[in-house]
């Protein structure tokens, strides 16, 4: 009895399985169009830090992330953006002498880009998510969702404005 109980079981499992893992579609499915955009539509940068009040667990200190304001121009065409940075005022944890540590050498590039498209750096450009050195002219280059079209892009991030104590 046991075992009977056991085979439709597990044939019942099966059976679940396989319907479940069918489709009822078979085929002349609209082809959805690649997107062929290669675009850098927005640049954001930020400036991370560790903040000795503030521990984990294990003693050591907390990164902070300080999100530094951009005014940027984009040129699609020409295919360059120029940046120019502005460091937040102090705070609690984002004290003076953290701010004057902020540089061009130090900064965590973000860029949005076209819909499924990808980038990657050129020319010694820094891997984007992590600090790297902006203070010289960068190149990427964005490749479509295609496959085909590609743009070089060069970002250009003036220096920062000099801060006072």
């Amino acid at each position: 009895m046991k075992n009977k109980i056991y085979n439709y079981l597990i044939h019942g499992i099966f059976l679940l399985l396989v319907l479940g893992t069918t489709s009822c579609l078979t085929g002349n499915l609209e082809d959805i169009p690649e997107f062929t955009d290669a675009e850098i539509t927005d640049v954001k940068f930020d400036f991370r830090y560790k903040d000795a009040n503030s521990t984990w667990i294990d003693g050591e200190p907390v990164v902070k992330v300080v999100r530094l304001t951009v005014v940027k121009t984009i040129n699609a065409a020409a295919g360059t953006i120029e940046v120019n940075l502005s460091v937040p005022a102090p705070n609690a944890s984002f004290t003076n002498d953290i701010r004057r540590q902020v540089a061009l050498t130090n900064l965590v590039g973000k860029f949005n880009i076209s819909t499924a498209a990808t980038i990657e750096p050129l020319d010694g450009a820094p891997v984007l998510g992590v600090p790297g050195d902006f203070s010289t002219e960068r190149k990427y280059r964005v490749t479509a969702a295609d496959g085909k079209t590609k743009k070089d892009w060069t970002v250009k991030v003036n220096p920062l404005p000099i801060i006072n104590p």
